[in-house]
C-alpha cells in the first residue's frame, strides 16, 4: 500500500471507529430507555450489548491509534499487535455480558415477569436494526478494502446485534400475541448465547495472532507456488515461515537460483517477486535471501 494509500485508510477507519461509538451511544440510550418503559429483558439485552460496543469501540479507537505507528526502535515490527490485545479484552467482556444476560433471564423464568408497551419496544428495534445496518455496511468496505482485524471485529458485533434484532421483535409479537412473557427471556437467553459464541470466536483469533499464528496452509501453498512461478530460475524454495499481526502479514524465505551469478540481476528478480507476492498480501512484510542452487 502506498503511503497516500495508507492515509487514506487510516482517516477512513479512524472515521469508522468514532462512527461506531457515535451509533453504539446513541442505540445504548434509546434501548435502555425502551427496557425501562417496556420491562423487556430482551430489550435490556440488546442494550447491554450496545453498551458493551460502545466501551470496546472507544478501546478499539485508542488500539487503532497505537497499531497505527510505525516501526521504532523498540517495536521493529510495529504495533500491530495492539489490535489482538484490544480484541482479546473484547472477547471476555462480551463473554461476561452473555453470561449476565443468562443468568437474569433464567432467574426471571423462574420468578416471573411481564412485559409492557409491546408497540414501543417494536418500533425501538426497527429503528435500531435501520441504524446498524447501515453501519454494519459501512465497515463490511472498510474492513474487506484494508484486511484491518478491528474494523472486521466492529462489524462483526453490528452484524451480530441487527441478527439479534429480529429475535427480539419476533419475541415482543409473541408475547402480544400469547401474553406469556416467557417469550421475552427466551429470546434473551437465545440473544446471550449468540453473543456468548462470537466472544469465543473473537477470542480464539487474539489468542492466535498473540501466538504469531502464520498464514493457513492453502494460504501457504498459494504463495509458494507463485514463488516457484515467478521466474525460471527460481528451482526451489524452503524455510518459508509467516506471521500475522493485525492487519499486516510478515512473510520471509530462501530461494534457490539457477544458473545467476549477477548479484543485482538476482536481487530485481527478488524485488519482483516482492511485489507480485504483495498483489496477494497487500499490506505484507517480505524478507528474501537467495541462494544458489543447491545450498
Amino acid at each position: 500500500m502506498t503511503k497516500e494509500g495508507m492515509e487514506q485508510y487510516l482517516k477512513q477507519a479512524r472515521q469508522a471507529i468514532i462512527l461506531s461509538v457515535g451509533v453504539a451511544l446513541l442505540l445504548t440510550l434509546v434501548k435502555f430507555s425502551a427496557g425501562l418503559m417496556t420491562h423487556s429483558m430482551a430489550i435490556m439485552a440488546s442494550a447491554l450489548d450496545s453498551t458493551l460496543d460502545m466501551m470496546m469501540s472507544a478501546l478499539n479507537f485508542f488500539a487503532f491509534r497505537v497499531a497505527s505507528k510505525p516501526p521504532d526502535e523498540e517495536h521493529a515490527y510495529g504495533h500491530g499487535k495492539v489490535e489482538s490485545l484490544a480484541s482479546l479484552f473484547q472477547s471476555l467482556f462480551i463473554g461476561a455480558s452473555g453470561s449476565f444476560v443468562i443468568v437474569e433471564a433464567v432467574k426471571r423464568l423462574i420468578r416471573g415477569s411481564f412485559v409492557s408497551d409491546i408497540g414501543l419496544g417494536i418500533g425501538v428495534i426497527v429503528f435500531s436494526g435501520i441504524v446498524t445496518l447501515l453501519l454494519s455496511w459501512r465497515l463490511q468496505v472498510l474492513s474487506k478494502k484494508n484486511q484491518s482485524l478491528i474494523l472486521r471485529t466492529e462489524k462483526a458485533h453490528y452484524a451480530m446485534d441487527f441478527v439479534s434484532y429480529v429475535g427480539v421483535v419476533l419475541a415482543l409479537a409473541l408475547v402480544g400475541w400469547t401474553g406469556n412473557a416467557a417469550w421475552d427471556l427466551v429470546v434473551s437467553i437465545l440473544v446471550a448465547s449468540y453473543i456468548f459464541k462470537e466472544a469465543i470466536h473473537i477470542l480464539k483469533r487474539s489468542v492466535s495472532e498473540l501466538l504469531d499464528r502464520g498464514l493457513s496452509f492453502t494460504e501457504l501453498k498459494t504463495v509458494k507456488m507463485l514463488i516457484l512461478r515467478h521466474h525460471a530460475s527460481v528451482v526451489g524454495v524452503h524455510n518459508l515461515r509467516s506471521r500475522v499481526v493485525g492487519n499486516q502479514v510478515f512473510l520471509d524465505f530462501h530461494i534457490e537460483i539457477r544458473g545467476e551469478d549477477d548479484f543485482k540481476r538476482a536481487h530485481d528478480m527478488t524485488e519482483s517477486l516482492i511485489d507480485k507476492i504483495k498483489t496477494l498480501h497487500p499490506n505484507a512484510d517480505v524478507t528474501v535471501h537467495f541462494d544458489p542452487e543447491g545450498e
